[in-house]
């Protein structure tokens, strides 16, 4: 029988030797192993809930397209159609205002009736091209002509919402629960989306969608924590990178749906009562009395254990260790092992001790940059998508589906190129394809193709490090900061994508200015990481000291550091 009874964060060990550096052992690997069944199940229901978060924060690629707009004529022209009027007034056009950028046209019209020497504002309306798109939050609330402005608002609220539950329903998560405080996410992220759908003004519009933003960052942080900690092992490097697959079939899915429904009302009522269908998360636990149905989402056995509530994760990890097929007889031997967590023995982390030695203020201060940087590049870039090539259905969906090899290929270099070189690279690659892509005229091609496969390439580039960039931050926190690191980390990503729709904005200053600029950042991301410390085959520190210990090593003649780490079988080895 084990005897163990101090744990951190789930690690367990020998209270009878007397040393801080023995050998630990996690909790869950010691009672129902790294992966089985169970943790496989866990973790395909957490990265399917990456479909919903896609739609609602890439929505607005189809909420709000780059749209052709002219004056309406007066009551006298009426009647004609879009094309005849264009037809009688297009000569007179060049005398008027034109707005250039992501949505261009006429802010002034030729008054042909009174004056035609000079020209009078729009007060007649706006007209639209609706070739493409029937109806849109752009032509619907005339969102153009000194109301632009007004789409990046409600892109960056949405962002602001996503950046507020990140921080609230993380917090939330570590108090109530990961379970309680995801299915309420996933609930309210269906209802306020619906609501969305349906609503007249436009300030409501952006209220909800402020709210709805809340509801998505709880979401992604709840879901992304819960499949993290239910497996273990090399596993914990795996499943958390292929977690992220789904985002990109998400994308490729929201295109197909808004070829089919060219208005945006229709549009985001269809991803919200799709993603209605997870209320069948919480309808097992609430609805039914059948054991098997209510296991189908527990709640995280390493939260119950680090809060004391040791009765219900035994509850949990038995029936994990039934489901895994695992030895009874050692399960109870392991569970005697488990400890008691009392108020006293709790440990919380502070913001403060992020930045208490100067090994982490480097860590934090280079990784905040990064992410902040990554936020910029990837939610501008999702949205400039629809600028690149004529068939937004096409570029979308494409770049949606290319992003899964790119996830795929990240497991392989993380694991043989390291966490440093990978992150270096991917970032300088996807800078080149940014270049790439203002090197290639639009409209010469079919499709645009070249445009549409570099922006691609770019894609790739972005689905490749973005995981590494999750991954490697875990690693570079020690444990018991771990959480408030990678929690703080993301909330810097969540400012970049408040700035996004403003990079995307200054395309009216040109047509390459974008994606200057994030060719400009992914190249000082690639740069900013080489003073991070690689931590591909390191053991993970687990305090602050053991930090210190590892940045104060002194390399050898070929520029590693040697230190002990655990391999598969538990022998502790070198690694470089």
């Amino acid at each position: 029988m084990l005897n163990k009874t101090a744990i951190t964060y789930g690690l367990l060990k020998d209270e009878n030797v007397n040393d801080d550096h023995q050998e630990k052992e996690d909790a869950l690997e010691a009672t129902i192993g790294n992966f089985g069944k169970w943790q496989l199940r866990i973790s395909v229901l957490m990265s399917l809930l990456k479909f919903p978060i896609a739609w609602f924060t890439l929505s607005i690629i189809f909420l709000a397209p780059p749209t052709n707009f002219w004056c309406k004529p007066s009551q006298k022209y009426s009647n004609m159609s879009d094309t005849e009027w264009l037809k009688i007034s297009e000569k007179n056009y060049p005398r008027a205002m034109k707005q250039e950028g992501v949505n261009s046209g006429y802010c002034e019209m030729v008054d042909i009736e009174n004056n035609p020497n000079s020209t009078i504002p729009c007060v007649y309306g706006y007209g639209y091209n609706r070739t493409i798109f029937s109806s849109t939050i752009i032509t619907e609330w005339d969102l153009v002509c000194g109301h632009e402005r007004l789409v990046e608002l409600s892109q960056m609220t949405l962002m602001f919402g996503v950046l507020i539950g990140n921080i609230f329903c993380g917090i939330m998560a570590d108090k109530k629960g990961r379970k309680t405080v995801l299915l309420w996410c996933i609930i309210s992220q269906s209802v306020l989306g619906t609501v969305d759908s349906l609503v007249p003004w436009y300030s409501l519009f952006v209220l909800l969608r402020f709210l709805l933003g809340i509801a998505n960052g709880g979401t992604v942080v709840t879901s992304f924590v819960m499949c993290l900690e239910v497996v273990g092992g090399k596993w914990r490097t795996v499943v958390p990178i292929l977690y992220q697959i789904p985002f990109g079939f998400g994308i490729s899915i929201m295109a197909g749906l808004a070829y089919f429904m060219r208005d945006w009302r229709e549009l985001h009522l269809a991803i919200s009562m799709i993603s209605s269908i997870y209320f069948l998360y919480g309808w097992y636990d609430y609805f039914s009395s059948t054991r098997t149905i209510k296991r189908c989402m527990p709640e995280s056995p390493r939260w119950l254990l680090a809060v004391g509530r040791k009765d219900e994760a035994i509850r949990i990890l038995r029936e994990a260790a039934i489901e895994n097929k695992l030895n009874q007889q050692k399960f109870q031997e392991a569970v005697s092992g488990l400890p008691t967590i009392t108020k006293t023995t709790k440990q919380k982390a502070s913001f403060s001790a992020l930045f208490s030695t100067r090994e982490l203020r480097k860590r934090s201060f280079l990784l905040y940059i990064n992410w902040t940087i990554s936020g910029i590049t990837f939610y501008a870039f999702s949205q400039y998508l629809g600028h690149v090539g004529s068939n937004v259905f096409l570029t979308v969906a494409t770049s949606g589906l290319i992003a899964v090899p790119g996830a795929l290929l990240c497991i392989l270099l993380v694991g043989r190129a390291g966490r440093r070189a990978t992150l270096a690279g991917s970032h300088l690659f996807t800078a080149c394809c940014f270049l790439a892509v203002i090197a290639v005229p639009k409209g010469q091609y079919s499709h645009d193709w070249p445009r549409v496969v570099l922006a691609g390439c770019g894609i790739t580039g972005i689905s490749i490090s973005m995981p590494a960039l999750y991954l490697w931050t875990g690693e570079l926190y020690p444990t018991v900061l771990r959480n408030a690191g990678v929690g703080t980390s993301i909330m810097f990503s969540r400012i970049g994508s408040m700035l996004a729709p403003v990079v995307v904005a200054l395309e009216e200053f040109g047509p390459h200015v974008p994606l200057l600029i994030l060719a400009v950042g992914a190249c000082a991301e690639g740069l900013l990481v080489l003073p991070l410390p690689e931590t591909k085959g390191l053991a993970l520190p687990d305090t602050i000291e053991d930090l210190e210990d590892l940045g104060s090593l002194e390399s050898d003649e070929k520029g590693y550091v040697t230190v002990p780490v655990r391999n598969d079988d538990g022998r502790e080895e070198e690694a470089e």
